[in-house]
């Protein structure tokens, strides 16, 4: 039987979603084939908790002793959300250390975490996103410039983060500035993207046995202005339609654009992509290498729509490690 730390926490606000995804993995997995252990990973430090103790990890070797000896992982369940799992830092230090993990390597991780950086590779792949403009903190810009070249109504961002955190749709050009400095809160990169009219749909798929499998296709509908913090993680807020209810032809063009995107980025383990379509055209949003693993998640949603138990969706993400 296999060792298998999963990992969450994180240094982000998607602290709390990442804790609660573990919490889902850990029901979740084959405990015929593996033994979960809890490893968080915070600013503060790093710890096992294992039977109501917290035991320190060494990060030497990421091992951690329970008081009767040496404890080593043989691979990795990164869970967490955000930094330092999603952006290519864990990653890295899992390669250093040659243990294997689930999600893309530290290269593509930090390449789809960094949404500018990803817009550029995705637009050379002929897939269609929208105009933008991207801040760095500390250099000047120019509010009327950024509305010449996106317009208004547009969506300001963190340019690295997830779960919506600090994003504005701004419809005003008063209200660009505030936005923008909202959003330098998080990161010190800031994305500003121009608004297109459209209904939100999302694709998860992940790689198995060889061949890709394609979940069916969600639509997320919000009462609120965009989908932000809140409606992703308040079930009143958000309706989830599964499968999501457009055009036979269209939901096939995003799952192949989905795979094509997949292959040609090299992405590993479960991912979620995520899309804008109006009628007759579509957008490319965002891809999410760790998308989130709580019960009324996405991913997990679409994996029972397709016919996996939880179980079998934990083990398609986790097997291929070894």
């Amino acid at each position: 039987m296999k060792n298998i730390a999963v990992v969450c926490g994180g240094f982000s606000g998607e602290q709390e979603v990442s804790m609660r995804s573990a919490e889902f993995v850990l029901a979740n997995m084959d405990s015929s084939k593996y033994k979960a252990y809890k490893v968080v990973i915070i600013p503060e430090k790093w710890y096992c908790e294992l039977d109501g103790n917290k035991f320190e990890i060494d990060k030497n070797d990421f091992s951690f002793n329970d008081g009767n000896g040496k404890v080593d992982f043989d691979g990795v369940y990164i869970i967490i959300h955000g930094r330092p799992g999603e952006n290519g830092e864990l990653q890295s230090y899992f390669q250093m250390l040659n243990i294997p993990y689930t999600s893309s390597d530290a290269t593509v991780s930090a390449l789809a975490f960094n949404k500018a950086y990803c817009n550029y590779v995705i637009k050379a792949l002929d897939v269609n996103i929208m105009p933008s403009v991207h801040l760095i903190k500390g250099n000047p810009y120019d509010v009327d410039r950024i509305i010449a070249e996106v317009s208004l109504p547009c969506f300001v961002k963190p340019n690295s983060g997830g779960s919506s955190i600090g994003m504005s749709k701004v419809k005003k050009a008063d209200e660009l500035a505030a936005a923008i400095e909202k959003a330098f809160a998080e990161d010190n990169e800031v994305l500003i993207e121009a608004f297109f009219e459209g209904r939100e749909v999302t694709c998860g798929l992940v790689e198995h046995d060889g061949e890709m499998v394609v979940f069916p296709l969600c639509e997320v509908r919000t009462k609120t202005e965009f989908f932000d913090f809140d409606a992703k993680y308040t079930s009143s807020l958000v309706e989830e339609i599964i499968p999501a209810p457009i055009p036979e032809e269209v939901a096939q063009v995003l799952k192949s654009t989905s795979v094509f995107v997949y292959k040609k980025l090299n992405f590993k383990g479960v991912i979620r992509i995520d899309y804008i379509f109006n009628g007759d055209d579509y957008i490319f949003l965002e891809a999410n290498t760790i998308p989130g693993m709580t019960d009324q998640s996405f991913v997990p949603q679409m994996a029972r729509a397709h016919g996996w138990s939880n179980t079998e969706l934990i083990s398609a993400v986790l097997d291929p490690i070894f």
